[in-house]
């Protein structure tokens, strides 16, 4: 009887070694154990294997095939059909809309088999599963949608450009990580990946987009409260580029109706804020103000308003300390200001107007500025993002260039953004 209690587990030990053995178990490094017996998705050799899975596939067998795809792989990693495997692999996740890890399955192939004829495939489908995440297709977390991110869309285009950063996708995924930038309100991030493209990819067929979409880059900056009126500049400067650059573009004429808008909303914006100080009572900044209108386009009804204004103002400037200079500061500024050039212009002796004849603005000066206010809008917080521009609150000098919508405190200055009263919304591309 005692006999019997270790035969039985005996005999059930070498039934279930025997089972084992026949079982086909293989064991691999971070994989732990799996079952290669395969019965219908296993074959005696690679071609064979791939056959196999690819019938399974052709069937809508769609996890059979990806074990068969897996097996193949495992025992044949380095064989010519390998690589086709991994590509497939990556398709059937792509297909059931498991985009990430279809990426990540793309990516092994790219690395693992940089020669093979799918090398340029796989990267195609990269820059396609990238171009959903770009238009909103939401990032998973368990397969739980948690919404898009344009950070790890921007991380997928990256790794396409590091996979052959002279392929087939490398411009058009620069050009489409501005875009992503775009989407978060990066402006300055999105002008860089424009730059990039010109810079790395100046013969490509999105290179004439990327001009132009650094001006549509910086004029939708123009309409943030985060940017001053430099952006506004800047993006006149890179539509005017655009203009000699792409003369036969089909935006041309988009890109000349987007400098007139700007020159319009930058005389606007500069009225609006000779108007601001007027009404607390800082003549002088108001008087600079005024004589930027004229200056940035004395052919508006503004820059009419403003000459009036010039002169009901003119002797309330001089009576200042310093007196006026050509632009309204004080003398003493204005004489350091035109001692530092030598080839200034000469202003209008009846409507002095800042700055030289080279275009550049001598800073102002504005003493008793009002509290931090802004004039067309209620006061509350702004979720702009700053990408990485001054901040609006930071100190300086209020000067027409600055666009100070908020300035603040006697003593101190700030160049917070201009305070506009014409449509803020971006033109179309």
């Amino acid at each position: 009887m005692s006999r019997l209690r270790f035969l039985v587990p005996a005999l059930l030990a070498l039934g279930l070694a025997q089972s084992l053995l026949h079982a086909s178990l293989v064991w691999r490094p971070g994989e732990g154990w799996s079952d290669e017996s395969g019965g219908d998705v296993s074959a005696s050799s690679s071609r064979d294997q791939l056959e196999v899975a690819h019938k399974l596939e052709a069937e809508g067998q769609r996890d059979d095939a990806m074990k068969a795809y897996k097996a193949l792989l495992r025992r044949w990693p380095l064989s010519f059909f390998a690589p086709e495997a991994q590509f497939r692999i990556g398709k059937i996740m792509e297909d059931e809309a498991d985009y990430q890890n279809a990426f990540k399955s793309f990516q092994f192939m790219v690395k693992k088999y940089p020669s093979s004829d799918y090398f340029e495939q796989a990267i195609g489908e990269q820059y396609r599963i990238a171009n959903l995440y770009l238009a909103g297709e939401p990032q998973r977390v368990w397969k739980i949608p948690v919404g898009p991110s344009m950070d790890k869309t921007v991380d997928m285009y990256k790794e396409i450009i590091t996979n052959a950063p002279f392929g087939t996708y490398a411009a058009q995924a620069e050009f489409k990580i501005g875009l992503a930038r775009e989407q978060q309100r990066k402006f300055t991030d999105a002008v860089d990946a424009y730059q990039k493209v010109l810079d790395d990819y100046p013969t490509s067929a999105v290179a004439s987009n990327a001009q132009y979409q650094i001006g549509y880059a910086w004029m939708r900056a123009a309409s943030s409260a985060s940017y001053d009126q430099s952006a506004a500049r800047k993006a006149i400067e890179a539509f005017q580029d655009f203009m000699v650059r792409y003369p036969n573009s089909d935006k041309t004429a988009q890109a000349q109706d987007n400098i007139q808008k700007l020159g319009r909303e930058q005389t606007q914006g500069a009225f609006n804020i000779a108007q601001f100080y007027e009404k607390q009572h800082d003549t002088r900044a108001a008087f600079i103000y005024y004589n930027e209108v004229v200056r940035e386009d004395p052919n508006s009804a503004q820059a009419q308003l403003a000459k009036k204004r010039i002169q009901e103002l003119r002797p309330l400037v001089e009576a200042m300390p310093g007196g006026a200079g050509p632009d309204g500061s004080p003398v003493a500024v204005a004489s350091a200001a035109s001692s530092s050039s030598t080839a200034t212009g000469t202003a209008d002796s009846t409507l002095p107007l800042s700055g030289d004849s080279s275009g550049s603005t001598s800073t102002p000066h504005a003493p008793d500025a009002p509290p931090a206010i802004d004039p067309l809008k209620s006061p509350g917080p702004t979720s702009e993002p700053t990408d990485g521009l001054p901040d609006p609150g930071a100190a300086s000098t209020p000067s027409p260039t600055s666009n100070p919508a908020t300035p603040a405190a006697s003593g101190s200055t700030s160049t917070n953004a201009a305070p506009t009263s014409t449509d803020n919304t971006p033109l179309p591309q």
